[in-house]
């Protein structure tokens, strides 16, 4: 059987790609993500397998696909850098375009896929509200406004001179220190344990999910591998009843060939 796959299979392949632009600019990155396109793929492979001609499992049509994405946008590339250096025109010892490959430049982002201009790129995650780093600003209005109550219970208090019964005796101007305690507001330093334990609550979930995810990959990896199995040994139960059959016919033969008593 042949490893090379016709055009109905890269037909189909294509307008999977088409269906999952996410997975053909492989823009997903994430755990649950990953898990999603392995599963994708296998599906893709039975039905590619299905049609005749290369016969893959989803990692081996995964990896057909990076290559040709590879070899594809060398070729836009050379096009690109033909087109600029003869004016807009052709060059004829370069190949051009089929329709399926223009079908996958289109899915890969158009020009950009070929000429690398970040200009022209379509940036697939749009901006998101800043979301993070609100915390922080609060603990330093927090900080800030106990420094301004500081500042204020430890300026000097002022006390105006007083006359006496005489113009002539007047007590000095003198400065009272306030006593008054500090206030309560709770200083950064009482934020930094809180903010480790978050951090480390976090670190944790991560790890539990990076398990689970693994587990999940493993399981997927041995039903796959059991339905491998299962199929070779439903071929193998039809060979033995073929030959079953070629044994009963034969009998049959002899039987019939047999004179009579």
């Amino acid at each position: 059987m042949t490893n090379r796959p016709t055009y109905s299979q890269i037909k189909c392949l294509v307008e999977f790609l088409e269906q999952n632009p996410g997975i053909a600019k492989g823009l997903l990155r994430t755990t649950q993500a990953k898990l999603e396109t392995k599963r994708k793929w296998a599906s893709l492979a039975t039905s590619l397998n299905s049609i005749g001609g290369a016969n893959k499992d989803g990692q081996g049509w995964a990896k057909y696909w990076a290559e040709k994405k590879c070899r594809l946008k060398k070729q836009c590339a050379q096009l690109s850098s033909s087109m600029k250096r003869t004016g807009g025109g052709t060059v004829d010892n370069l190949p051009t375009l089929s329709a399926l490959d223009k079908r996958v430049v289109a899915v890969m982002g158009g020009q950009e896929f070929g000429t690398g201009n970040s200009s022209l790129a379509v940036n697939p995650f749009p901006e998101l509200p800043r979301s993070v780093g609100t915390e922080p600003q609060v603990v330093e209005e927090e900080v800030s406004h106990h420094d301004v109550m500081e500042m204020q219970f430890e300026q000097p208090v002022h006390v105006s001179p007083i006359l006496g019964t005489s113009h002539s005796e007047i007590i000095p101007e003198t400065i009272i220190p306030v006593t008054t305690p500090l206030p309560t507001t709770p200083l950064l330093s009482n934020y930094l344990p809180r903010r480790r334990r978050r951090s480390l609550t976090q670190r944790q979930d991560t790890v539990t999910m990076e398990r689970f995810a693994m587990m999940e990959e493993r399981r997927i990896e041995a039903e796959m591998t059991t339905a491998q199995a299962l199929i070779q040994l439903s071929q193998q139960i039809g060979n033995i009843a073929r030959a079953f059959t070629s044994i009963a016919t034969a009998i049959s033969d002899v039987a019939r060939k047999m004179p009579e008593s």
